[in-house]
This record gives C-alpha cells, structure tokens and sequence, in this order.
C-alpha cells in the first residue's frame, strides 16, 4: 500500500480516537441542575471589557442587571478599553437612569496604556471587591439565574476555576454553521477539563477566585500575547490546582452571543484565535492542534489529488465520512444540551468549511498581523 494512503489512515485514526475520547468524557460530566431554593452565599465582580460597543452592550447590562441574585453579592464593573464610539456616555448614562449602584464604570484611559485587554482584565481584578471574578463580553447576555447557578456550583464543588457555555446565537445559515462548529469547541473544552489536560476555553464566560489570579501571576509572561486572556489563565490554574478546576454544564449558566456576520470578521477571529497556537506552554496542545491540521490537509490533498488517480480520491472521501460521522456523534449530544438539535443538520455544510479555513487560518494566523476592534495586533 503506498506510504502516504497509510500516513492518511492512521491520521484518521489518530483523529477518531480524540474526538471519542472527548465524546465520552463529556458524557460523563454531570449536567449540574439548579436547586430549587437556594441562598446566596458568595459574592461576585463581573468585569466586562469593552471596547466601541455600543451597538451591544445595553443588551448585555439589562440581563445583568435583571440576575435573581442579590444585588448586594454582586457588583458589574465596565472597563472601557478606550473606546472611539459613544460606549462610554451610553453607559453611564444606563447607568444613572437604572439607579445602579452596583454597577460601576470605569475609564482605562485614566489608568492603562491602550491596546491590551489582558492589562484591562488585571486592572478590572485589581479594584474588583469580591472574592469571585467573573468575566463575560460585551456582547453577551445572560438568564437571569445565571449567576446563582455560578454560586451554587461553588458553594457544592470548591472550584476556583469555572469555564461555563457559551453559545451562539443564529439565524442565517452563515451563523448556523459558525454555532454548530462553536458548540464543538465548548464541548471539546469542556472535554479536556474533564480528562484533567484543559486546552480552551472562553472569556466570554468564566469564573476564577481572585486570590488565584493575583498567586498564579495573572497574565504575567503571556502580556506580550494579544489573545488568550482565558486559555493561558485556564492553563496556569490547571496546573497548580488540577483538581479545583470545573467545567460547568448547566443550561441556567449559559451566556448567549452573537456569531460573526460576515467572512472577513470571521477570519479575523478566528486569526486572533489562531495566533496564540504556538505559544502554549504544553507542548501536547500544540501537538494537537498540528495534528488536526494535518489530517485536514491530508483530507483535501487526497480529493485533490484524487481528480488525476481516483485511489486518493476514495480514501480521502473514506476520511471525510468517518470524520463526519465522528464529529456528528460528539456535536449531537453537545447540541441536545444547547437544546439546538436542528443545528446537526449543517453538519454537510460546515464540513467543507470548515476543513478549507482550518488549513487556510493555521497558516495566515502565525504570519501575519490582524485587526481586532480596530486595532492591528500580532
């Protein structure tokens, strides 16, 4: 058999036995239900960074400002990341008309250099007054019992590191795809905390002790990263606390966000993402991660190749059937918790897509400068 038709198979191989073993270690993550009464009994500071958002960010304060929690356990602080939109205005002035006393925000022109949302995170920890941190985005929002069920998983599990769900919310077919492959990424995070070696997460919703930022160093060393201001803290708790680190599959701990809305948002993204992909510490993450960029060049090599000797094209047909099929098992029962379902119906869609930005994004990521919110980054 020729050497490279064995090089795709046992890269399919190698694939299929990671995505089941995710499989089922997230099916043995118990989803964790909310008690029927509960009593408040730790006490919160959300931080969102902000940064020209004001076409979100009213949506983000309502649901929190609707939480069943006691106000006096939490406290909302807007860190804005010198904004060149009317975000700050429109949020004090949210805040004045609610009367908000809980909610406080705060001008990083005053305080940080321009250009880091890691420094705008350690400087929101810095004057936050309570225990727990909890950080969400802009354009999240969030079930009004979302912080209780944040609360109640502490009280009961000790954890000093959560990632919670996120989800996104769709509605073209566009957005379709982009959830589906999302909710995979939640699940395959959630995953790898479960198997005790944590790769991703999101900052969209996450939750840490602050004791535990300020004794693992916060972002110290990664500073000069511009991405990764979840991964790289999930790694270092990970590491001096593996035991106390938490998935938390509850649908009341779910925060909602928007997908991109066009391509060129998307890779930009998804560049951001990307580009932190060889700076993990753990160098197995990194092993991963190229792994899986093989197999889906191996995938597209051997359709390709496939038009001039159709043996490749058979096998890299045979790759992508098995893959599908792989992938579907696992996003099916993540979707089913989402209560998203119908979503696995893009699955043929996303497919393609999602092979050809892999193999175009691993490359375009690590080579080039990108924007985020205006700003070029490396």
């Amino acid at each position: 058999m020729n050497t490279w038709i064995i090089i795709s198979y046992a890269l399919l191989a190698g694939y299929c036995i990671l995505i089941l073993s995710y499989f089922i270690a997230w099916l043995f993550i118990k989803p964790y239900k909310l008690p029927i009464q509960t009593i408040a009994q730790n006490k919160f500071s959300v931080l969102i960074p902000v940064r020209n958002e004001v076409l979100s960010i009213i949506n983000c304060l309502n649901s929190l400002m609707k939480q069943d929690f006691p106000a006096s356990n939490y406290e909302v602080i807007i860190l804005n990341d010198h904004s060149t939109d009317e975000t700050l205005s429109l949020v004090q002035t949210f805040i004045d008309k609610q009367e908000l006393t809980h909610f406080k925000l705060v001008n990083l022109s005053e305080h940080i250099r321009e250009g880091a949302k890691k420094e705008s995170i350690t400087y929101g920890v810095s004057i936050a007054q309570n225990p727990f941190i909890i950080l969400t985005d802009a354009d999240c929002s969030s079930g009004k019992n979302w912080i209780k069920a944040i609360d109640a998983f502490i009280s009961e599990n000790d954890a000093k590191f959560i990632y919670a769900p996120v989800l996104f919310q769709a509605e073209t077919i566009f957005e379709k795809i982009q959830s589906l492959e999302f909710a995979g990424l939640v699940g395959i995070g959630a995953a790898a905390i479960q198997l005790k070696n944590p790769n991703m997460c999101s900052a969209a919703n996450l939750i840490f002790k602050k004791d535990v930022f300020k004794e693992i160093g916060g972002y110290l060393n990664n500073t000069n990263i511009a991405s990764g201001d979840d991964e790289f803290l999930l790694h270092k708790v990970s590491k001096k606390y593996p035991n106390q680190v938490f998935f938390l599959k509850s649908y009341d701990a779910i925060v909602q966000t928007s997908p991109n809305g066009t391509l060129q948002q998307l890779t930009q993204q998804r560049r951001r993402w990307v580009s932190k992909s060889t700076k993990y510490e753990d160098r197995f993450i990194t092993a991963i991660l190229v792994g899986a960029y093989l197999f889906n060049f191996s995938i597209l090599f051997n359709i390709c190749y496939g038009l001039y000797n159709p043996v490749f094209l058979w096998v890299g047909l045979n790759q992508l059937l098995v893959k599908s099929a792989t992938e579907g098992m696992f996003l099916f029962s993540i979707l089913k918790f989402f209560k998203k379902s119908f979503l696995i119906l893009f699955l043929p869609l996303a497919e393609p897509f999602h092979i050809l930005y892999v193999l175009i994004i691993g490359i375009w990521a690590n080579v080039t400068t990108y924007k985020w919110k205006g700003r070029e980054l490396t």
